[in-house]
């Protein structure tokens, strides 16, 4: 780089920009990369490959930005682009090892594959003659959220007329998106908090500062025991210091790099205990829950005086929700809800990935309920008046004025009946145009109804319906719809009542419905020896759809086995006219489930009669092409599936329990969905033709054993699997 006496000297080995890293910076040894579609097979680094003969002639120092750690940022001017942009180098001083450039420059080979919106590009990575390794980055304009919130928890008024929550949790959900991005291609994030996010001077949004992200096949890796913070309850951070650069600035194992990261008081209760093995994608989805709450609060969510009161206070959980923490920010419950269920101690209670966060966040923002609230019929209805709030305003106002009105009139009655009346008729009117909007939108609940009937979410589906229907008492296809599922909980009186429009509201006729009924009504509840032919009269009456829901309800209450299971076998038999020979068998685990064996029925599709059943242990092997969404319960641990005609995985979170899992010799070509069974521990998926084996197999950290065709023996993805400690089995095809 140019040199004159009027400029600052250019670092000879440093790095990026003002406001950019808010604390110190630390690379984390990262291992190669293995995104899908972007760094199949890429070799190690090859440092000669990186050498840049003279960058001094294309970059000339500005001015310092920033230090820390083992790197300084510097604002460049780059002379082939003619712009400033930020460059990032290890400081002399700071220059340990080999290891540690080759930390560097991995680091900054993760980050410049994270291309997002949202997340700052890399331009640039070299070496300099020296062999000096440097990078380059957007140079951001702006301040950090955290420098924002602490002028709103200030009271800094024209920061409170620029920065509304509207404007907020727009921010918010452009760091969503970044991380939501990062986790597709395997990468974790773990120091979400404000300061690690900039807001540009014109809307945009940079998620920064990713020294301590990791790929999840990382986490696996390690095996060194966590470092305890057990003994240090006497030490306070500063504001916004990772623990992580506190105990590496402690200790002089540089080996013991990552393993805590974080920042407390932000950081998940699984980080804060130390263990890599529980850290996943869910822990980011905590440090968002936890940036929310901020951006809600003004206030960081667990404070303390010492690390150790922190850590002991986000292990505890027991966080109050943002609404009592901050009464005047006058919070909705909605987005209130969402805060919290995301930070739940509980891995399994927050929300399953960033995807489903966002989508409740777009549920509030535009005015409908979110999964976070549990809401009931009440929430709808008050939601409904809120995206109406014209006319309910107008409604408002109207009853207001009347109510003024009919009190002068009782007054001089005979002087104002007229006056009344009118007011009694406009009354009308604006009740009318309120129900008519009601109206409007109860298809849209009928939809929603129907989505999920489909998916067999019955309890959803009911709640739509009932919404829907108390929005337009007239919808005739949601009355129809409501006497078929009293029919699947065979309360058959009622629906022959509702079906046959004696209840008071136009029903769109089903004639074959109504006979059932009416052949039931004095039955009651059927007995288990008479399921079948309440089976047969389903199908043979034409509404065979509402079987899933009727085993739903069925096996949901309690049953005695000796009588359940023959009915179910004999229904599995008719509603699989073309099998043979049933094979069916049933076995008690306990009190928590059953093993069903449904092996070696090549004809059998339909298994509606298992719905609603817990089941843990499921063999389908050499049956037909069997809908796995009638396995509704949660639980199931191991599901055998070889010889059949599947040719996909369902995406279930009933499955996410799952520890066995057999599709060999199946049409299943594509198992990117096993990504989504994170406790998976052993997998066959030998004997599948054309069979495409996704590099993210590797992120299955649990997989302890892997059948798979002996063709795929140099396969890379495979390699890495046998060398992280997996079990292959190549069996005799």
């Amino acid at each position: 780089m140019d040199k004159p006496d009027d400029k600052p000297k250019p670092p000879s080995r440093e790095i990026s920009n003002v406001n950019l890293f808010a604390d110190d910076i630390v690379f984390s040894d990262t291992e190669k990369i293995l995104f899908e579609e972007d760094l199949k097979e890429h070799a190690p680094i090859n440092r000669e490959g990186l050498m840049d003969g003279n960058p001094e002639r294309r970059y000339s120092a500005v001015r310092k930005l920033n230090e820390g750690g083992m790197k300084a940022i510097w604002e460049v001017d780059d002379h082939r682009t003619a712009r400033k942009v930020a460059m990032a180098l290890i400081q002399e001083a700071k220059i340990a090892s080999k290891e540690d450039i080759d930390a560097f420059l991995y680091e900054a080979r993760l980050t410049s594959n994270l291309q997002h919106p949202n997340i700052i590009p890399i331009y640039d990575i070299a070496l300099d003659e020296d062999g000096n390794p440097y990078f380059t980055m957007k140079a951001l304009k702006g301040e950090t959220l955290g420098e924002v919130l602490k002028k709103l928890r200030e009271g800094d008024a024209d920061y409170q007329r620029r920065y509304t929550r509207t404007h907020l949790l727009s921010i918010f959900l452009k760091v969503c998106n970044a991380i939501s991005y990062a986790h597709s291609k395997g990468v974790i994030h773990l120091d979400l908090k404000p300061s690690n996010v900039i807001v540009g001077d014109f809307g945009d949004v940079q998620v920064l500062d990713w020294g301590l992200s990791t790929l999840i096949t990382h986490l696996s890796e390690y095996d060194g025991e966590p470092i305890s913070w057990h003994s240090i309850d006497d030490v306070s951070l500063e504001d916004g210091q990772t623990l992580t650069r506190y105990l590496e600035s402690a200790t002089n194992d540089r080996k013991k790099r990552n393993v805590v990261g974080g920042t407390p008081g932000y950081m998940a209760p699984e980080q804060a205990q130390g263990s890599l093995s529980d850290i996943d994608f869910q822990t980011d989805v905590y440090m968002l829950g936890a940036l929310l709450y901020e951006i809600l609060t003004y206030r960081c969510p667990i404070e303390g005086g010492t690390i150790k009161e922190v850590l002991q206070k986000t292990v505890r959980g027991g966080i109050p929700p943002p609404g009592k923490r901050a009464p005047e920010c006058k919070i909705p419950a909605a987005v209130d809800a969402i805060s919290m269920k995301a930070m739940a101690t509980d891995p399994a209670d927050r929300y399953p990935n960033v995807t489903t966060l966002i989508r409740d966040l777009h549920q509030f923002q535009d005015g409908f309920a979110t999964s976070a609230e549990n809401p009931t019929f009440i929430t709808h209805v008050a939601l409904l008046m809120k995206r109406h709030k014209m006319a309910v305003g107008l409604i408002a106002t109207s009853v207001a004025i009347i109510a003024a009105i009919l009190t002068n009139s009782f007054v001089k009655i005979k002087r104002s009946e007229r006056v009344a009346l009118d007011a009694l008729a406009s009354l009308q009117e604006k009740n009318e145009y309120i129900a008519a909007t009601a109206r409007q939108v109860a298809p849209d609940y009928l939809n929603m109804m129907i989505r999920a009937e489909q998916e067999n979410e019955f309890l959803s589906a009911e709640q739509a319906l009932d919404t829907g229907l108390a929005f337009d008492p007239s919808l005739e296809e949601g009355w129809l719809r409501k006497g078929r599922i009293l029919l699947s909980q065979q309360r058959f009186s009622e629906a022959w009542t509702l079906l046959s429009g004696n209840h008071g509201h136009p029903v769109k006729k089903d004639p074959p419905a109504i006979r059932l009924a009416k052949k039931y009504m004095a039955a009651g509840k059927v007995l288990d020896a008479d399921v079948p032919q309440l089976v047969k009269d389903f199908v043979d009456y034409g509404i065979a759809e509402g079987i899933p829901r009727l085993f739903y309800h069925l096996n949901q209450a309690d049953f005695d086995p000796e009588t359940r299971f023959p009915a179910i076998a004999e229904s599995l038999e008719i509603l699989n006219p073309k099998l043979k020979k049933l094979n069916f068998n049933w076995q008690a685990m306990g009190s928590s489930g059953w093993l069903i064996d449904l092996g070696g029925n090549p004809e059998l599709n339909d298994i509606s009669p298992l719905c609603g059943l817990k089941i843990l242990i499921l063999n389908a092997s050499n049956t037909g092409s069997p809908n796995l969404k009638m396995l509704t319960e949660e639980g199931l641990m191991e599901l055998r599936l070889s010889g059949t005609q599947l040719n996909h995985l369902p995406e279930l979170d009933q499955f996410a329990s799952l520890l066995v899992l057999d599709i060999s010799k199946t049409q299943v070509r594509n198992i990117t969905s096993i990504l989504k069974y994170p406790k998976l521990s052993t997998l066959d998926i030998s004997g599948i033709d054309d069979l495409t084996v996704s590099p993210q197999l590797i992120w299955s950290q649990n997989l302890k054993m892997l059948t798979i065709s002996e063709a795929f023996y140099l396969d890379p993805t495979i390699r890495g699997l046998a060398n992280r400690g997996v079990i292959i089995i190549y069996p005799n095809e």
